[in-house]
């Protein structure tokens, strides 16, 4: 389900490009340091984000270091360290990889997934003993999900609702003091939560009428052409109309660092995501951004 932040690199300037590796790195780090190192593997831009909105709001700038990588170890990399943002990013983004794996194996008996759940176990287990009230939180919202699933949904509000509820708490640590802060937090991350979630359930149409999995967008019986048809004007509308209170919500924060670029993911990044996804070009995207990832 993740995976449909995206930076456009044409957009960015070699210093901000430069930034947002310093910072993918850094909650790499993060996450080895503060669960495990298998638990890298799970690294997305997703958690990225999240970690640049949170680290970019407070007083105290970070430390940046020249750092070795294993995957990278003849050249050092700018690495983002010893910021309590990229920490909890790290940390909650391991618990909700753990634990939508968990719902894929409960559902679709995944080999795959139950592989993927021991990899990443110990993490699991040390992240989430730091962060109770969001491990709870999206335990109880992923079992939301499956309930809309066992009953065949067939609102992509209801099911949109409970994935955009997981983000609008991650979005709000405990060290985010300000109330205002944390209100307008709250309003990105449950934004951003809903956009993934529509745009993820769009995308996956073929696939999931294929396989007969399910999908609250085919739940009333038509084909992936017959919605494709009717409702991609209405789902366009749905999706910008929330990446339109994403940018509000941008527009509200105090970001002492990286507004531009996080201002370019938001109005250029994800905007370019969703026209991908909306034309069926979702593949050919990926394709281009893996050939020009130097992370």
């Amino acid at each position: 389900m993740f995976g449909y932040v995206n930076i456009s690199k044409e957009q960015l300037t070699e210093e901000e490009y430069d930034t947002f590796c310093s910072y993918y790195c850094g909650v790499c780090k993060a996450t080895g340091k503060r669960a495990s190192q298998l638990s890298r593997m799970g690294l997305s831009y997703d958690i990225t984000f999240l970690a640049l909105v949170l680290e970019s709001l407070s007083e105290t700038d970070p430390e940046i270091k020249l750092e070795n990588c294993i995957v990278h170890p003849i050249k050092k990399r700018n690495c983002v360290k010893e910021s309590a943002a990229l920490d909890y990013a790290a940390e909650v983004g391991v618990i909700l990889g753990y634990l939508k794996l968990a719902d894929d194996l409960h559902d679709d008996k995944s080999i795959k997934a139950a592989a993927g759940m021991m990899m990443i176990h110990r993490g699991y287990k040390r992240s989430s003993r730091q962060n109770t009230k969001s491990h709870e939180i999206i335990k109880e919202q992923l079992k939301r999900l499956s309930e809309y699933e066992k009953n065949d949904c067939d609102s992509i509000d209801e099911t949109a609702d409970a994935f955009a509820k997981i983000l609008e708490n991650l979005f709000v640590p405990e060290f985010i003091e300000d109330r205002n802060t944390a209100r307008i937090l709250s309003w990105m991350g449950y934004n951003l939560g809903r956009w993934i979630y529509i745009l993820d359930a769009y995308n996956d149409m073929e696939r999931d009428f294929k396989d007969r999995s399910y999908n609250p967008l085919l739940a009333g019986g038509e084909t992936p052409e017959e919605i494709k048809s009717k409702r991609k004007q209405e789902t366009e509308l749905a999706l910008t109309f929330t990446l339109e209170n994403i940018a509000s919500a941008f527009e509200l924060l105090d970001f002492k660092r990286n507004e531009s670029l996080i201002g370019k993911i938001i109005y250029t990044g994800l905007k370019q995501r969703q026209a991908f996804v909306l034309e069926g070009k979702a593949g050919k995207c990926d394709a281009k951004l893996l050939k020009r990832r130097k992370i």
